[in-house]
């Protein structure tokens, strides 16, 4: 008879909570659409782990914030309501008492058993910016008892290994430098709570196995059915309605005094993972094979760079995979032409080949065929994947299209939103955007690439470049590194400073390049004079000898010649051997600009433009012949003269 009322009762708890949540949303939050992402969420929700906007939505595709990723992670260790005592800590300074993470960031750092997370080389923590994938699962590798000790590897490789290994990663592989959205990281937490502890323990105590049969969202109150069919009462720590996990069998996560933290079901029955196969679609707008790709789904939703997009953007030579924790088809369109250099295990049945300068690549069992017409040595376009893996190759219409990242020179080939990093390496770009593409072992074409899509400057307050905003999930890269737009001191960066920006599907702006660092160096020309006299002629020769000040520092002097007088500034550079300029071109001058027309002590608008003021700008009062500081320079005169290049103030000069 109890089997018969747990039976009764359970039918009936499915068909109501089928019926309460409607087909647009599933859950607590009205932008979360798949059953997979909504049950991770409310699981951390109730955890205290997750929160989301005041708006009622998670914003599942946003980047994740190393200050939200510190304080989701002293939430899952039960920590946080020792919080508060942190706040007035200051370890970082970038991290005062005033921000609203001070005190998870500080609990976090000064957290020793386990060591979770550090600040950056720099002394600072860096809170706005966005939390890497590397970063994320070091973090949660250290929650589960591991340590720096236990990796015998290269940070964060060695990391991403043992992840794998314990499956935190599981659905979640990404290049370690990839910036990681709020679903990802949802799904990495879950992943930790079906995870083992270093020393083989659940990370979770899992004691008798209910079944979820309602949850009062305001009292919190829980009504389960344990394996007898008995109904069981317990509470919520933080209440919440939990409609996704009624009807699921699963293990209670209490606390000592019987409160309920959260409610974790069964075999990981929320964590997928992204298909093993791939579709390359056939023409413009076609979705042939999408449905068999979802396992005979057709309610898949499509993906690409991070953004919801319509079958009518979908483009011949696309690539397909299918995500079935989310119920995503993600698209990436990354093509790249290549020496085919080698492969595993042999060519008729290859399981990763060799291209790009000893880049080795995984070949989905789906793309085999295609590459097996091939034969190391030869030509070949291959197609990939949103992570990077190979799903076929091409020699007849698919025509290479591959970006790269250079940072110090090496290269980070951009698949969708995932960076993939290359076995060559840039010789000619040091910090910037390429195209990649090879003819040959040792014919690698690392082309800088420029412009892009889009032009203007970038205002950081309104999040645009020109007329295009820029998306929820846009990467910027600042001199070859990965930053968080909230990391910018100035509301403006010049165009001339903005080497390549990119629109996705949905026509916001997914990717900006910024290189602000030139190697010039700036200052105030000034020429010398030597004498030489030859002991047996008595004749005396005159050398003129060029230098810069650059602000109090002045180089070494040169017999050189350039069209520059005394008093000029200029942008120059000193060649790798030290012996003289390699490069010296004169500052635009913008006349008696008045210190009123400037907008605060960051930029000033003249004439149509708006230049960009760096803290560090050189400022010379010619009275005097001495150089000032900025507010020295504010105080002494109305107006000045400023010397610019590419849109920014690099020297300004004051006189009465």
């Amino acid at each position: 008879m109890k089997k018969r009322v747990f039976s009764l009762l359970l039918a009936l708890v499915l068909a109501l909570s089928a019926a309460a949540i409607p087909a647009s949303a599933v859950g607590s939050f009205s932008d979360v659409s798949d059953k997979a992402t909504a049950q991770n969420v409310e699981i951390l929700k109730l955890l205290g782990v997750i929160e989301g906007s005041g708006a009622g939505q998670f914003r599942p595709y946003a980047q994740l914030t190393r200050a939200e990723f510190s304080k989701m992670v002293v939430m899952l260790i039960g920590k946080g309501n020792e919080a508060m005592r942190y706040r007035t800590v200051t370890i970082f300074p970038d991290v005062r008492a005033s921000h609203w993470a001070a005190g998870y960031i500080n609990l976090a750092v000064r957290q020793t058993e386990p060591k979770l997370l550090a600040g950056t080389p720099d002394g600072t923590f860096q809170p706005e910016r966005a939390i890497t994938y590397g970063e994320a699962v070091t973090i949660l590798m250290r929650v589960l008892g591991y340590a720096d000790k236990d990796t015998g590897g290269v940070w964060p490789d060695s990391y991403i290994d043992l992840a794998k290994s314990a499956g935190v990663s599981n659905g979640v592989e990404l290049a370690g430098n990839a910036a990681i959205t709020r679903a990802q990281a949802a799904q990495l937490f879950v992943n930790v709570l079906y995870a083992d502890t270093k020393d083989g323990k659940n990370y979770i105590d899992r004691g008798d196995k209910y079944t979820l049969v309602s949850v009062d969202g305001g009292t919190g109150e829980l009504r389960l059915i344990d394996e007898k069919g008995a109904i069981v009462t317990k509470t919520l720590e933080n209440p919440s309605s939990a409609s996704v996990l009624i009807g699921l069998k699963g293990y209670l996560v209490e606390r000592t005094n019987g409160k309920v933290r959260t409610f974790l079901p069964e075999n990981g029955e929320t964590v997928g993972t992204i298909s093993n196969a791939a579709v390359i679609v056939s023409a413009d707008r076609s979705t042939v094979g999408f449905s068999d790709l979802a396992g005979g789904r057709t309610d898949y939703r499509i993906y690409k760079d991070g953004r919801e997009i319509s079958a009518s953007a979908l483009k011949k030579y696309d690539v397909a995979t299918y995500n079935a924790s989310t119920n995503v088809i993600n698209i990436c369109d990354t093509r790249v032409s290549v020496y085919y250099e080698g492969c595993d295990p042999k060519p008729a049945e290859p399981t990763v080949i060799t291209v790009l300068g000893g880049t080795r690549l995984n070949v989905l069992p789906s793309a085999q065929s295609s590459v097996a017409k091939f034969k190391p040595g030869q030509q070949m376009t291959i197609l990939l994947t949103a992570d990077g893996q190979v799903a076929g190759a091409d020699d007849s219409g698919a025509r290479g299209n591959a970006i790269g990242i250079v940072t110090d020179g090496k290269v980070q080939m951009l698949c969708g939103m995932t960076l993939i990093e290359l076995g060559c390496k840039s010789e000619t770009v040091t910090n910037g955007v390429v195209r990649i593409s090879a003819s040959g072992k040792d014919k690698i074409y690392l082309s800088e690439a420029s412009g892009g899509s889009v032009s203007g400057d970038l205002i950081v307050s309104e999040r645009t470049i020109g007329s295009k905003k820029l998306a929820d999930n846009a990467m910027i890269f600042e001199n070859g590194k990965l930053v968080a737009l909230s990391s910018f001191t100035n509301d403006r960066v010049a165009r001339e400073q903005i080497s390549y920006a990119r629109t996705n599907a949905s026509g916001e702006i997914d990717l900006v390049v910024i290189n602000r660092s030139t190697g010039e160096r700036y200052g105030r020309v000034f020429w010398d004079v030597t004498s030489y006299t030859d002991p047996d002629t008595h004749e005396t020769t005159y050398t003129e000898l060029l230098g810069v000040d650059e602000g109090g520092t002045k180089t070494k002097t040169f017999a050189m010649k350039y069209n520059v007088k005394t008093g000029d500034y200029v942008a120059f550079k000193i060649n790798q051997g030290g012996t003289g300029f390699s490069q010296m071109i004169k500052l635009t001058e913008l006349s008696k600009v008045s210190f009123s027309s400037w907008i605060g002590d960051n930029a000033v608008t003249f004439g149509s433009r708006t230049y960009e003021i760096p803290s560090d700008v050189l400022c010379f009062n010619k009275d005097n012949g001495e150089w000032i500081t900025l507010a020295q320079a504010k105080t002494y005169a109305d107006a000045a003269d400023l010397y610019v290049k590419d849109g920014v103030v690099r020297v300004i000069e004051v006189r009465s």
